[in-house]
């Protein structure tokens, strides 16, 4: 089985060296770039050989690892629709470019095909904790989503754990022995998109129609809430259990509101519990490796949930919102500037949170933001996820 690596400096260069000490046999790898001595502290090359052709560098690297390692070497710049071509006999290709665009055009030439692409997103800053997978159509996809180079440092330690990750992967689709990757902080509670589901407002479409699209789209971490007035614990069972699956497959957190018995059934990442649902501390002792999150309304109840053990809490109403019964009036702005500076607790901003208002959370701190019938009750679901993110990268 030949393996194709696009781009051989940090990430690229790092998994052929893992590869190499795995005795993987074939390689071909693709790149028209020089070695730089301002890389040399992430990339697998040596001060010597700056100023080489990073195919012959990183041939010469691997054989004094494996000496029979075939290595094909491409010392060429790719260009759109150069990689169905350059990658046509690999089974595996990992894509290891620092640029978007490259990434973009590397996985969208072999998208829809059978081969499987490995690739990387979000390498940059110090936050290792943070780093998972995902699965995205025959892509599967290692970083923590986030931390772009234009605005964080790259972290040697965290560059070289991704291209490990990687990796692995590549082995595992290979058959060789590799443990499945698991994140080092689970219960972390990632930046982004919290989503949540509800077929009340969700324009007649089913939860599971909805959390595929959700996920298809990007969606950063996906909750079911449903009440037992509208649905019977059987139904919801049968939902989280067929929810669980794409969200697993995509390395989506899945966290299910308030029944803790049927997120401990499908193995959901997490519960999340209102101020007069079960307490925090309770529910610790029968969920111990599951994120629980729990809504707050004020600062005091703020500090109860972190004293009590809570992974993250909700933020809100920010603004006034009619998707959830019984809620508080809304807690403004002032609340959630308060948790920012007071806090490390992680948390995600809920309540009335529009695309119009969106800019107002965001410029106060917010890092993870909920909205609710925005999403779940847009005809586009993808072009709206799209929007949603395009604000949210203004702020990173």
């Amino acid at each position: 089985m030949k393996i194709g690596i696009a781009g051989i400096g940090g990430i690229g260069s790092n998994v052929a060296r893992h590869l190499a000490q795995a005795g993987v046999r074939q390689i071909r790898i693709v790149d028209h770039d020089r070695v730089e001595a301002l890389n040399l502290n992430r990339q697998f090359y040596g001060f010597s050989q700056v100023g080489e052709k990073k195919t012959d560098s990183l041939e010469k690297n691997l054989k004094q690892i494996f000496p029979d390692m075939d290595i094909e070497k491409i010392d060429q710049k790719i260009e759109p629709g150069d990689a169905g071509v350059l990658f046509s006999d690999c089974s595996i290709v990992v894509e290891g470019f620092d640029n978007k665009t490259l990434k973009k055009m590397i996985i969208e030439d072999l998208s829809g095909t059978n081969k499987v692409v490995v690739s990387a997103s979000g390498i940059a800053g110090k936050n290792m904790a943070a780093v998972t997978t995902r699965k995205m159509g025959n892509c599967r996809i290692v970083g923590d989503f986030v931390s772009d180079q234009t605005d964080h440092e790259l972290f040697p330690p965290k560059v070289a754990m991704v291209a490990a990750v990687m990796a692995g992967m590549v082995l595992r689709h290979m058959g060789k022995e590799a443990p499945e990757f698991k994140p080092l902080s689970p219960r972390r509670l990632p930046h982004g998109i919290y989503g949540i589901l509800g077929e009340k407002f969700s324009l007649g479409r089913t939860n599971a129609d909805v959390a595929r699209q959700m996920v298809a789209a990007g969606i950063d971490v996906l909750q079911y809430r449903e009440k037992l007035k509208d649905k019977s614990l059987k139904q919801m069972l049968e939902e989280c259990l067929e929810i669980r699956e794409i969200t697993r497959d995509a390395g989506v957190p899945f966290i299910i509101n308030d029944h803790v018995d049927i997120a401990l059934m499908v193995g959901a990442d997490g519960i999340h519990q209102g101020q007069d649902d079960l307490p925090v501390s309770h529910l610790r002792r029968i969920a111990p490796d599951m994120m629980i999150g729990c809504s707050t309304h004020s600062p005091d109840q703020a500090r109860k949930a972190l004293a009590d053990g809570a992974d993250y809490i909700g933020v809100g109403p920010i603004f006034p919102t009619q998707t959830k019964e019984d809620v508080c009036d809304a807690v403004g702005l002032e609340y959630l500037e308060q948790v920012v500076k007071t806090h490390d607790i992680p948390f995600v901003a809920i309540g009335g949170i529009k695309r119009h208002n969106l800019r107002d959370v965001l410029s106060r701190g917010a890092k993870t933001v909920c909205l609710v019938t925005e999403i779940i009750g847009a005809r586009d679901i993808e072009k709206r996820i799209r929007e949603i993110k395009q604000i949210l990268g203004e702020f990173k």
